[in-house]
């Protein structure tokens, strides 16, 4: 593990995809001011951002959570500068990094598509500098996701007896489908508390079942369903509401890693973009998962569950949720342990920054 540098280091996020784009920059920069870099985390929406993360972030001496106005007219660039996700610096950053000789490093969105480790760590030459692609991804070949020691401690104290109430989480955006898998969970042996998190994942909930749940508040939806409305956590919390849950329902980005980490059941519902492309990254996903894995009926069903999930596939014929719960748990642990293994982003990241002054 990389410990105790000390440099300066600016990641700049903009948020377009709510709470995932900023999400995972504060991950990113929590993780590396934890191995005593000094980080700035400059981002265009600290409303978002603020509703994240807690009070360690507060108290945290090399974290520092800046807004990013336009023309950052008082900027001195750190050592290292991180553009994440593609986002554009004004000029007069440009010129400021270019006078500073910072190294830059231009943080990708996840991918599961083989294409990403032929860039990964390539050199780029826009702006008048060199900068470096850097891609989160789920092979050796890419830089891994985000896997904090104190997660790993969570993760490994998550010993959790089954319950006789199955804990589902609900984060996700306008989803149709939402309906088809609460019948899907209404036909179990189990009853299911379905927790769902205020912003697009209740609007959608209310708008699917003709609700108007608002945060605070518990219905029974049926005999076999009950739901509970909650304001957004930190990430913090979120992490314990997903370890202690039995299924998760994730979008984006930071949510989705971090189910998948949690080694229990999920479906993802992917950010959607132009051409289908999401759809893509989600079946190379699978192609992914295929390579750690063994194939099996059981992981064919959830393939095509997800992809039903996210409109790209008839909903399966599932004659028993509680058998096929049984049966996937294996996969996601399995899952789980293949991340875990690839090292932290953080520490590849450190180790990839290092090699930049070799």
């Amino acid at each position: 593990m990389i410990t105790k540098i000390k440099n300066s280091l600016d990641i700049f996020c903009t948020v377009l995809d709510n709470y995932g784009d900023a999400g995972v920059c504060l991950r990113l920069a929590r993780d590396l001011s934890l191995k005593q870099f000094n980080v700035f985390l400059y981002c265009d929406d600290l409303k978002t951002l603020n509703t994240i993360k807690d009070k360690k972030d507060e108290e945290n001496e090399n974290l520092h959570i800046k807004k990013w106005n336009d023309k950052l007219e008082d900027y001195d660039p750190s050592e290292y500068v991180i553009q994440a996700f593609s986002c554009r610096l004004c000029q007069n950053a440009i010129d400021k990094i270019k006078v500073k000789h910072s190294k830059v490093i231009n943080l990708e969105y996840l991918s599961a598509e083989k294409w990403v480790e032929d860039c990964h760590k390539c050199q780029s030459f826009g702006d008048g500098f060199t900068s470096y692609f850097f891609f989160p991804g789920f092979t050796k070949g890419t830089g891994g996701v985000v896997t904090e020691e104190n997660f790993i401690k969570k993760l490994q104290k998550n010993n959790l007896k089954s319950s006789e109430i199955r804990k589902v989480t609900l984060f996700s955006y306008e989803n149709s489908h939402i309906k088809d898998i609460i019948s899907l969970l209404s036909k179990s042996k189990k009853k299911s508390e379905i927790t769902v998190f205020e912003g697009k994942a209740l609007n959608n909930l209310n708008q699917q079942l003709k609700l108007n749940l608002q945060p605070g508040q518990y219905f029974d939806l049926n005999q076999k369903i009950s739901i509970k409305a909650v304001k957004m956590v930190s990430q913090d919390e979120y992490d314990d509401y997903l370890l202690s849950a039995d299924l998760n329902l994730v979008r984006g980005e930071d949510s989705i890693v971090r189910a998948m980490l949690s080694g229990k059941p999920f479906l993802w519902q992917i950010y959607v973009q132009e051409d289908n492309a999401h759809i893509l990254k989600l079946m190379s996903f699978f192609d992914r998962l295929e390579e750690v894995v063994k194939p099996s009926e059981t992981f064919f069903i959830l393939k095509n569950l997800m992809l039903s999930y996210n409109d790209a596939h008839e909903f399966p014929l599932i004659d028993s949720y509680d058998e096929f719960e049984q049966n996937v748990n294996e996969i996601f642990k399995l899952w789980s342990l293949h991340l875990l293994n690839l090292g932290s982003l953080s520490d590849n990241l450190c180790d990839f920054l290092l090699s930049l002054n070799a």
